[in-house]
């Protein structure tokens, strides 16, 4: 009797956590709407996979400080979906929300100071049904935001992931599905995000407006798979969080953060 009950607790629960992701605003505009004055300012933007979880216990209070310190903020592996709103309710909020059969949602946020005019997600068809991103939406976020006069549009991405090689043949599939979005695209656009394959590399297929930082942004030990944002001996460091970019151009640096696996990209619209 007790397991059965256990076992019905847990269905509740995992019924429960369903629901909220498919009933959860893909758009949030808040309250007191900001229309930023951009002359002779510096426009700054962010990609960060911050690894909250939803069985994580680390808040985004932790790096609150450093996310509001740009206007357009992209964040991967954010399931953070009931306290996001409070926590930055001063800012105009995107994210991936669940259509498919999926455990759980792409994780993938934008944030802005700017207003967001048309958001949508795309999953991706590609994956490795073999590993964990078979239970994530994985695929790429794309909005429309105003700066002045001009829209401009923001991808954020997460492309499929390999635990024990330099990467898995399905970013190159996925990638395909991202490049093939953006011939039609008309405005100027900036794509970023966690692309799970080293800078080196996908240079080597493709000759995309790469914006990268120099210093790796993760550090992972293959034999293991395990992953984290500082050097360690037998870990190898790569760059897999930069941006695309078409129309405009960006100056990158990397900032230091033991919040995540990752270390955050910063840079600014030049």
């Amino acid at each position: 009797m007790i397991y059965y009950i256990i076992s019905l607790f847990f269905l509740w629960v995992f019924l429960y956590w369903i629901i909220i992701q498919k009933t959860i605003k893909q758009t949030i505009i808040p309250k007191k709407e900001n229309y930023i004055q951009i002359k002779n300012k510096k426009i700054s933007i962010l990609t960060y996979n911050i690894q909250k979880f939803p069985w994580s216990t680390k808040t985004l209070d932790e790096i609150k400080n450093l996310i509001q310190f740009h206007d357009i903020i992209l964040l991967q592996e954010c399931y953070e979906i009931l306290s996001i709103e409070k926590d930055f309710s001063d800012l105009y909020i995107s994210r991936g929300t669940l259509s498919g059969f999926n455990l759980i949602h792409s994780g993938l946020v934008i944030l802005s100071t700017f207003p967001i005019l048309e958001t949508k997600f795309i999953p991706y068809k590609s994956y490795n049904s073999l590993t964990f991103d078979r239970f994530t939406e994985k695929g790429f976020l794309s909005i429309l935001i105003r700066i002045g006069y001009e829209d401009i549009r923001i991808i954020n991405t997460h492309l499929q992931s390999s635990d024990y090689n330099r990467y898995d043949h399905n970013v190159f599939l996925q990638f395909n599905e991202l490049l093939n979005y953006t011939k039609n695209i008309k405005e100027n656009y900036i794509i970023g995000g966690d692309f799970n394959i080293d800078i080196n590399d996908i240079k080597y297929f493709y000759k995309e407006n790469f914006i990268y930082p120099t210093e790796p942004t993760i550090f992972i030990d293959f034999k293991t798979g395990h992953s984290q944002s500082t050097k360690k001996k037998g870990y190898e460091g790569l760059i897999f969080d930069y941006f695309i970019t078409k129309g405009l151009n960006l100056k990158t640096t990397i900032i230091k953060s033991l919040y995540s696996d990752h270390n955050p990209v910063s840079a600014i619209i030049i």
